[in-house]
């Protein structure tokens, strides 16, 4: 091979576009405890996403309604997942869930989360930082279909989710003013029942949804709803954390 055509094979080699780089390893916290399961639900939810995505969990499941063990790892984690009922946590552990969501750390919360706490800290939660405004359970004790608000069936919380169909519905009326609205109760009422809804608090972005029951996570469009949540909440693209 002639000196000149070597130079001009390496050059090329050495101005090729450098492959970029995998984004980080997402960092995942999940808190469960009290009605519905949540431990047993989340420990399968975590093997889900940690099979499917370029994500690392850890996990802090309480039994007694007054502690959750291992929460100090929360202060390193990316997201938060919420799946909690009613505790009465020490001062310490309180703080530091404060902690994250003052910063402004994206949150996943699901069902029970909108009373997660004590009532002092459920009306930050469940209305500041959630955009929420729990009323308890709802006349809907029969299976419903939880469904895309068809204005807002293209967000990226929503890709490739389909009807869910549930029981239990939990009430949730007069949002924040600045909640977005996706998933609504299939319905023909004028004001559809809201489900699932968007938020931002100190300038983070969080998402909460009535749907939990342990056979929602059986359910692969409910997964999926979870799994874009906590992307879009971190703003990262699902499909590039795929492994």
């Amino acid at each position: 091979m002639k000196p000149s055509l070597l130079c001009l094979l390496v050059l090329g080699y050495l101005t090729l576009p450098a492959r970029g780089a995998e984004p980080a390893v997402l960092k995942i916290h999940l808190l469960g405890a009290g009605e519905y399961k949540p431990v047993e639900s989340l420990t399968g939810y975590q093997k889900y996403l940690e099979e499917k995505f370029r994500v690392r969990c850890t996990t802090s499941f309480g039994n007694d309604g007054k502690s959750l063990p291992n929460l100090e790892q929360l202060k390193t984690a990316d997201v938060m997942v919420v799946f909690l009922r009613r505790m009465n946590l020490p001062a310490e552990q309180m703080a530091i869930i404060r902690n994250h969501w003052e910063q402004g750390k994206p949150i996943v919360a699901m069902r029970t989360a909108s009373h997660a706490f004590q009532p002092d800290d459920n009306a930050i939660f469940d209305r500041q930082v959630l955009g929420g405004n729990y009323r308890g359970s709802g006349s809907y004790t029969t299976p419903f279909k939880a469904i895309a608000l068809p204005a807002k069936s293209e967000h990226p919380v929503l890709k490739g989710v389909g009807a869910i169909t549930s029981k239990g519905y939990y009430g949730n009326d007069k949002l924040a003013d600045d909640a977005e609205v996706l998933q609504v109760v299939e319905s023909d009422k004028k004001t559809p029942l809201p489900v699932t809804w968007a938020h931002t608090y100190q300038g983070g972005r969080t998402i909460y949804t009535s749907l939990g029951v342990p056979e929602d996570f059986q359910d692969e469009n409910f997964r999926r709803l979870l799994s874009n949540a906590i992307f879009w909440t971190a703003e990262r693209d699902p499909a590039q954390m795929q492994k």
